[in-house]
């Protein structure tokens, strides 16, 4: 579903994007994107949070590593071709101090790509090729993004918050005798058994999040205004 959003709007979300950025690059990883989609009121599952990820973001280029390791090995040749010529050309001169501390850095880099291609061998034998293959491209890292390509993607995965007045219906279906309240119990029971399993230290959390004075008597047209609150959409 795509959308127009008013300017006031997209602000609100660069401003949350901007919170959720944690090393203030003006880009969010795989995490962060599925913590600001939560934040901006999509309810996805985690398997389609998962597809989006995979469509969207783009895998670390691998060349581009590859290249930077073959460069550190033409350094240190460059430096060991240079030692040679001068020791050659030298041999009765004092040596040229060469700079330890580059060339430890290459090797470590070097060092860096063999383990991480002996990792990717050691896979063979873990099991089918397939299954090789979907393991790999789930642990795939993958590239950061910016705010105009999270706002492409948002635009596209849009779907528009349950309203208040359907939250509250959805709580009145729990409410037997029409009191207008339910109990922890009842919801909890709900939560921990839905698609979106919460587990019990999820279903802490979100009860002290919502600092809820009698947690067995819970008014919940006030729960459902709350939640709609933990929304940017709850003022709509």
């Amino acid at each position: 579903m795509r959308i127009n959003l008013p300017e006031d709007k997209i602000e609100l979300i660069r401003r949350n994007f901007n919170l959720i950025d944690s090393n203030e690059d003006k880009k969010i990883d795989e995490e962060e994107f599925r913590t600001l989609i939560r934040l901006l009121g999509q309810t996805r599952k985690e398997k389609e949070i998962d597809e989006i990820i995979t469509q969207h973001f783009e895998d670390d280029n691998e060349e581009d590593e590859v290249n930077k390791n073959n460069e550190a090995e033409n350094e240190i040749k460059k430096e060991e071709g240079k030692n040679e010529s001068k020791n050659f050309f030298k041999k009765n001169t004092t040596k040229n101090i060469p700079n330890h501390e580059r060339i430890k850095n290459l090797i470590a880099k070097l060092n860096n790509f063999k383990e991480d291609n002996k990792k990717k061998k050691d896979t063979n034998s873990l099991g089918t090729k397939e299954e090789i293959n979907s393991e790999l491209k789930k642990k795939k890292k993958k590239k950061h993004i910016n705010f105009d390509t999270f706002m492409k993607i948002f635009i596209n995965m849009y779907t528009e918050p349950i309203s208040l007045n359907e939250l509250i219906k959805s709580f009145e279906i729990l409410d037997n005798e029409k009191c207008g309240y339910i109990d922890e119990d009842k919801l909890r029971y709900i939560l921990m058994n839905c698609d979106e399993k919460l587990t019990d230290e999820d279903h802490k959390l979100f009860f002290n999040s919502l600092n809820l004075k009698d947690k067995g008597k819970i008014d919940y047209v006030l729960l459902s205004k709350k939640l709609k609150n933990m929304s940017i959409e709850g003022g709509e």
